[in-house]
């Protein structure tokens, strides 16, 4: 079973200047990234952390 918990409610996940992407699809994207980058490295759980360095999560694959 593959878990992954985010929460979406940090500066990184808001647009302040109403251009762009949508931030919440572009800060998404970039975690499910770091994700996939730890999956194929072998782990099989670690935390979420946003591009602020803040913990917004966990991911587990078990």
């Amino acid at each position: 079973m593959f878990k992954l918990e985010i929460k979406t409610v940090g500066a990184a996940f808001r647009d302040d200047n109403g251009e762009g992407l949508d931030p919440y699809t572009t800060e998404v994207r970039r975690i499910l990234l770091d994700v996939i980058c730890e999956l194929e490295a072998g782990r099989t759980d670690g935390p979420v952390m946003d591009v602020n360095g803040n913990k917004v999560g966990r991911w587990s694959y078990k």
